[in-house]
């Protein structure tokens, strides 16, 4: 039975800041919305005047002081707790397609802000901000283009009048709203005047890498929720909340993906070939291959559907599918080396042409090394595979929850675990002292 999410609840902000979320008011929760024309997050910063208090060290913190950072992970835990309205959204599985309709924040992963385990290098890294940071070019007239965008920190009252503005149509990057923004230069350009020119001159494409960049220095990649695809059981990652001051371009969507423009170093590879002439390959890879290994031999087969994932719901290049054990119901089958043809034509559409061969060798060797250890009747790299999903789960969910979430799959709360268990924890430890005895003398 799940519970719901209610305040207070108490939690580690970006800035380091450990505060409580409660209600002012005994009234029912009833979730407010955005009215139409209405300064963006117009309706969080209602809350704080008639139902909720962030409260730190036993005093009441204005909201209007908070930085961009904190202020959007205090909205993230408000329209979890139903306090804000979100509004479904409808994606396409990137795996299979299968529609999905989500409502963001409504899975959002808490542990790690209640448990103050942030610190993690990529999920909770946010841009820096008071010094140049590299962006997609960003015209400056004919011939000049600037590649960096120095940002400064903001707190919600220094950003309103950008809130303010973001509700009119179309939006202006005004001198006002370049201001808010926190843009103290593009490239060489400094000055609210005369950034709100250049933005003004580079038209979309200035927004955009602009845009990458607010975003980078005032969310953290934490603020999201990975939705699984009932179909295929793919993860898909979707902003949490994904209302946002300005829409991530589709460059900036790629780079969180993993991906990165062309650089010194890189040589060009031949596309992806059609299915036919890709299977003919694997085939004369894996055959000399499997040759040359004793015992039961493995087929390869090459699938042109839908990939399977892994148990981290990432699709896979390949996987290896050991046959049945004697005497099991099912039919007899040989080990089998799958290869998805769709997750590298996949990898193709996002970064572009990529050395596939060089990737499928490497696919096909490493499935067979599954195969040489169920020859074996061992098989470390499959374990440290499910370890090392095991780990994302815990950065992602947090190591405090990731434990209350065993315990109660055991059914058991952590005191009452050890209140259950202390006899074994004794022994274990008492074990350990003796190992540890022995091998000092």
């Amino acid at each position: 039975m799940s519970v719901a999410f209610a305040l207070p609840r108490t939690l580690t902000l970006p800035s380091g800041a450990r505060v409580t979320l409660r209600r002012t008011t005994s009234s029912p929760a009833e979730a407010t919305a955005l009215a139409p024309e209405a300064p963006l997050f117009s309706d969080v910063l209602a809350l704080f005047d008639r139902d909720v208090a962030i409260v730190k060290n036993d005093s009441e913190l204005d909201v209007h002081d908070l930085p961009l950072a904190d202020f959007h992970v205090v909205r993230a835990f408000l329209i979890k707790a139903g306090l804000v309205h979100e509004e479904e959204v409808e994606i396409d599985c990137h795996n299979c397609g299968e529609l999905l309709v989500v409502r963001p924040c409504g899975g959002l992963e808490t542990g790690p802000w209640e448990d103050g385990e942030l610190g993690d290098p990529e999920l909770d890294q946010t841009a820096e901000l008071g010094v140049p940071l590299e962006s997609r070019p960003i015209p400056l007239g004919r011939v000049r283009e600037a590649r960096t965008v120095t940002l400064a920190p903001r707190t919600v009252r220094e950003a309103m009048p950008l809130w303010t503005a973001l509700a009119r149509a179309p939006f202006v990057p005004d001198e006002a709203a370049v201001d808010a923004m926190g843009i103290e230069a593009i490239g060489p350009i400094r000055g609210p005047r005369r950034v709100a020119r250049a933005l003004a001159d580079g038209g979309e494409a200035a927004l955009d890498a602009v845009a990458d960049v607010f975003l980078a220095a005032h969310y953290p990649l934490r603020l999201a929720c990975d939705v699984f695809c009932p179909k295929c059981r793919a993860r898909n990652t979707v902003d949490a909340p994904i209302d946002r001051e300005l829409a991530p371009s589709l460059d900036a969507d790629r780079a969180a993906q993993g991906e990165r423009e062309p650089g010194e170093g890189d040589r060009e590879h031949d596309a992806l070939p059609p299915l036919a002439d890709f299977v003919e390959l694997a085939h004369a890879i894996a055959e000399p291959l499997i040759a040359e290994i004793p015992g039961e031999k493995a087929e390869l087969v090459v699938e042109a559907g839908t990939p399977e994932v892994d148990n981290g719901g990432e699709p896979l290049l390949g996987c290896y599918v050991p046959p049945p054990p004697p005497g099991a119901p099912v039919p007899a089958v040989p080990p089998r080396v799958t290869v998805y043809y769709q997750t590298f034509a996949k990898i193709e559409r996002e970064e572009g042409p990529f050395d596939w061969e060089d990737e499928l060798r490497e696919t096909i060797h490493h499935e067979l090394e599954h195969h040489v250890s169920y020859l074996r009747g061992d098989d470390p790299t499959d374990d440290e595979e499910r370890a090392e999903i095991d780990r994302e789960v815990a950065r992602v969910v947090g190591r405090g929850e990731s434990t209350r979430r065993t315990l109660a799959v055991l059914g058991h709360s952590v005191p009452d675990f050890f209140r259950r268990a202390w006899p074994l924890v004794a022994l274990g430890a008492l074990a350990l002292a003796i190992g540890l005895a022995e091998r000092c003398q």
